[in-house]
């Protein structure tokens, strides 16, 4: 973990978090105290500042079906949002392929339950999935850690406009800090700064972004809003929500 400067100063404490190669990288805006940053293994190592920020937003599915054909609707609504960037929003799986340890059998298992099989990317997060799920079920307070995606955050701070580049091109990249920067003027500093910490082969440069987009976006809390409106709750009352900023003046 590393601390650093920053002139930010939203008045909370908000916390953005991506997974990535080495594990999960996090970035925490801390108001007057600056920002902080790291990468760890494993996500339950980040409990405590999350119980300590007002907010954290996690680009992870929160919240899985049990049943049914029918895909969670904040799915759904942020793909019919974000138009040409559609595809980044994988299918969530079902609640019980976090039980499985390998693809044939997840992916059979999510067929027989949604009449869908498993792509790829989505059975590459389930990991992931799990760890969240766990820590958020131990949580005194759920309502600390919620989800995000980040290309409808970063859309929503873009007026609305989805981002034409892909996230993990120099124009996509450069794209996302220009629209960071109208929120955090030191947005590329910090950037660049995590960016120097770790080699590309354990944290990508798009997982950077898309933490800092998340902790851009929870040290907004009086611009949050929700896909859908009225979030649906799963079988154990996890919210199936996407969490996001609409700016003053949007």
């Amino acid at each position: 973990m590393t601390d650093g400067v920053s002139s930010y100063c939203p008045g909370v404490i908000g916390i953005g978090i991506d997974g990535c190669r080495s594990g999960w990288v996090f970035i925490q805006l801390r108001g007057e105290e600056g920002f902080r940053y790291g990468v760890v293994e494993r996500l339950e190592a980040l409990r405590r500042q999350i119980i300590g920020s007002d907010l954290t937003l996690i680009d992870i599915p929160i919240g899985l079906k049990s049943s049914g054909s029918e895909e969670r609707r904040c799915d759904l609504a942020a793909r019919k949002l974000l138009g040409l960037r559609a595809s980044s929003v994988f299918p969530a799986p079902c609640r019980q392929v976090l039980r499985c340890c390998h693809y044939p059998g997840g992916s059979s298992l999510n067929q027989s339950i949604t009449g869908r099989k498993l792509s790829r990317q989505s059975w590459a997060i389930v990991p992931k999935i799990a760890e969240t799920d766990a820590l958020l079920r131990a949580l005194p307070d759920r309502r600390k850690l919620r989800e995000m995606h980040p290309e409808v955050c970063f859309m929503a701070l873009n007026g609305g406009k989805p981002m034409g580049h892909n996230k993990k091109t120099s124009p996509g990249q450069a794209e996302r800090l220009a629209v960071l920067g109208r929120y955090l003027p030191q947005a590329e500093a910090v950037y660049r700064e995590i960016r120097a910490q770790w080699p590309k082969r354990d944290l990508a440069s798009d997982d950077i972004l898309d933490a800092l987009v998340g902790a851009v976006t929870a040290s907004r809390p009086e611009w949050l809003v929700s896909l859908p409106e009225i979030s649906e709750v799963d079988e154990l009352g996890l919210p199936m929500e996407i969490v996001y900023a609409v700016p003053d003046g949007s």
